[in-house]
């Protein structure tokens, strides 16, 4: 045992949220070479450095079990926003989509799907495998640590090629199916957490429950998980939970619900029975959580102005068309011509998929409403529905009126689909095997600026800043939906425990030193659908890996993070 010189880091009179749940307790935490090496409940004396936390919690740091920072962290690689709100660990490769493998015949799709977030440039794809990824990762340096899964769609799209050109099929020949499995086991060996689905997006959303079955089988021989968007969070929600509890059942794999709730006011409620569904499952043995975030519009880019993408790609240049009312229509043409086509790709999918006994819910694409988020000329707009702003412009069509407002704040307007319900947020997130989560990407600031981000229409979502800030400040603090010490063990020890990170999640000694310092009566969310990239307030210290990477409210620029394996 570490006696009490030589420690590199000392916390010193912090009251301790150990991860478990359990009531907080006050001791010193001494900090040596990455780990935690001393919990003592006398003080401890020299340090290279010691930090007061005299009135502050001291905890460990957050684990996101539902990121997408695989397709950005090769450029965004300090995760500046993901460590401004204590947020140490992340779970990559969610919805069925990972930036590994690739295959010559899907890498230009992945490609254009890196490159479709203005805000990550990227000159090509100069790797092969997730374990060719991974290294490449190490080799740049991260700020936190990255848990990478492998995506089903990815996979799928590798071997039958994307929509249009095989991936559209529902039954994979004999041959492929075993080249997917083949690709799973491969990434599995390398270290992969699992595989993820995301049953509404292309191309994974045209494939059969057996076919996910049959890949999850070698992900659970590996003790990997299974992520997944399910096939439905809408009128069809219910089906998608049973058909997700089929899977994990049948493949004998743990799973995750990807940021569970209800979609349109018809489905509220529903998450009641969903979480019946959950409850009963675990009786029988199958091992399921739920990972959430707490924002009431979901979806990742809120620009109203990107909705006409990809005809435009500035925020001047959709101005300029707005303006010109022959450019103008041409790109409502185009809009509605890509609505009436994913309309005509829906019912041929529809029909495809349940000649072999499977469904297909409406896609995204296919929606026409929603809700002013922001607006720089008209706030009293805010929270409106695209129908009642055009009731109170006097417009009767509401593009039309939808054109006016962008007009008017050049483009700096935000939108969403229409809110869920605040009262499902609450019951989901007080279930017991429910984590906080983000569905978002780690960013910079210091690489890229706001008005960069507006500019290329792709307003970032303000949960990517904001997220754990606001479940302290406004569900714990606040409402006291949960406990402080609940809601530490939902970001900590919980995920980490299902994700078998067994030296992580917990201050313990032996453990990793992921730590964050935030003051309980002042940390909060600043992040706003018009202002997304705003740091909260009250977490003055994180650290990973022993080491500072925020400090007295600064990033430090300190790459400690860590790419994390499967352990087999």
């Amino acid at each position: 045992m570490v006696g009490d010189l030589g420690f590199d880091i000392v916390i010193r009179g912090g009251r301790i949220y150990d991860g478990t749940g359990n009531p907080w307790f006050r001791a010193d935490i001494g900090i040596s070479d990455g780990k935690i090496v001393r919990v003592s409940r006398t003080p401890l004396r020299d340090a290279d450095r010691v930090i007061d936390a005299t009135g502050l919690a001291v905890s460990p740091g957050f684990i996101n079990l539902h990121s997408h920072s695989d397709v950005t962290i090769l450029y965004h690689n300090n995760a500046e926003n993901c460590l401004a709100m204590g947020l140490v660990t992340e779970l990559t490769g969610n919805c069925g989509i990972s930036v590994a493998p690739v295959t010559e015949k899907y890498r230009d799709a992945i490609l254009r799907e890196i490159r479709s977030l203005a805000f990550c440039p990227i000159e090509g794809i100069e790797w092969t495998t997730l374990g060719e990824w991974m290294k490449k990762v190490e080799e740049k340096g991260v700020g936190i640590n990255i848990a990478p899964l492998i995506g089903h769609g990815t996979v799928r799209g590798c071997v039958m090629g994307k929509e249009g050109e095989g991936g559209e099929r529902v039954v994979p020949t004999e041959e492929e199916m075993e080249e997917m499995k083949a690709m799973v086991e491969e990434a599995m060996k390398e270290g992969a957490f699992g595989m993820s689905t995301g049953l509404v997006y292309a191309p994974g959303r045209n494939a059969l429950t057996d076919e996910i079955i049959e890949l999850c089988k070698v992900v659970a021989k590996y003790g990997g998980v299974y992520t997944s968007h399910i096939r439905s969070e809408g009128d069809q929600l219910i089906e998608a939970v049973w058909e997700f509890i089929e899977i994990c059942e049948r493949a004998g794999v743990r799973g995750i619900i990807s940021h569970h709730k209800a979609s349109g006011r018809n489905n509220f409620g529903k998450v009641c029975e969903t979480l019946r569904l959950v409850d009963r499952a675990r009786r029988r043995g199958i091992e399921i959580i739920i990972d959430q975030y707490p924002w009431r519009i979901g979806g990742v880019t809120k620009s109203l102005g990107g909705r006409f993408k990809p005809e435009v790609k500035t925020r001047r240049e959709l101005v300029e068309k707005l303006k010109d009312p022959e450019e103008w229509e041409k790109l409502k043409a185009a809009m509605m011509k890509r609505r009436e086509r994913e309309r005509a790709l829906y019912e041929e999918r529809r029909r495809r998929l349940e000649e072999k006994g499977g469904w297909a819910p409406r896609p995204y694409a296919m929606r026409v409403g929603g809700v002013i988020l922001y607006s720089k000329k008209h706030p009293e707009f805010e929270g409106k529905s695209f129908q009642e702003v055009a009731d109170a412009m006097g417009i009767d069509d509401v593009w039309e009126a939808l054109r006016a407002l962008l007009i008017e704040d050049e483009g700096y307007t935000v939108a969403g689909n229409i809110p869920y319900s605040e009262e499902d947020i609450v019951t989901v997130m007080r279930h017991p095997v429910t984590t906080v989560s983000t569905d978002q990407y780690a960013m910079d600031n210091s690489k890229v600026s706001q008005s960069q981000l507006a500019d290329s229409l792709s307003y970032p979502h303000p949960r990517g800043w904001g997220t754990y800030p606001k479940i302290l400040g406004k569900y714990v603090r606040k409402e006291k939906v949960l406990t402080l010490e609940e809601a530490i063990r939902k970001m900590t020890s919980l995920p980490a425990q299902f994700l078998g990170l067994q030296d992580r999640g917990l201050i313990r000694e032996g453990f990793w030193a992921d730590i964050i310092v935030f003051d309980p009566e002042k940390v909060d969310n600043r992040a706003t659908y018009g202002d997304p990239c705003r740091y909260p307030e009250g977490i003055p210290y994180v650290i990973v890996n022993g080491q500072l990477a925020v400090d007295e409210g600064e990033h430090t620029g300190v790459l400690a993070g860590r790419v994390l394996r499967n352990r087999i």
